[in-house]
């Protein structure tokens, strides 16, 4: 739910042009964006915590989320500067920092859309946990 849940916050922000990181995510493209390129991704990131509050068909998922996943690394190949300090690797700015901690929802993404039976919505587990009370 947790990851559900901030993938809707971030994309609301963007979808609303509310965060400073809509002129990170512009900058990072290697081509020219639209207006209405933010927005749009904020829309796909909305769609995606929907799915993993939903909690179902997650297999069909993962294509969309690992794509989505994977272009947020496209600022330390695109932006190094602003990515990293001085040029090295091993010192992330704070910029580098927000986008390599992207590696942990990943993680987690990948691991939910592959382990079907781990996720099973939050109705499901909403019950479990009421019969664990109930022992």
């Amino acid at each position: 739910m947790s990851l559900g849940t901030v993938y809707v916050w971030f994309g609301a922000l963007k979808a609303a042009d509310s965060t400073p990181v809509g002129k990170l995510v512009r900058d990072a493209v290697p081509f020219t964006t639209p207006t209405w390129f933010v927005s749009a991704v904020g829309i796909v990131e909305i769609v995606v915590g929907l799915w993993f509050l939903y909690g179902r068909r997650l297999r069909w998922l993962l294509p969309l989320f690992a794509t989505h996943m994977f272009s947020t690394f496209s600022v330390l190949v695109f932006l190094p500067g602003v990515a990293f300090q001085y040029a090295n690797p091993w010192r992330l700015s704070m910029t580098g920092e927000f986008v390599v901690k992207n590696l942990v929802l990943l993680s987690a993404g990948v691991f939910l859309c592959s382990h079907p039976d781990t996720s099973r919505g939050p109705q499901q587990e909403m019950r479990t946990a009421v019969r664990a009370l109930r022992v």
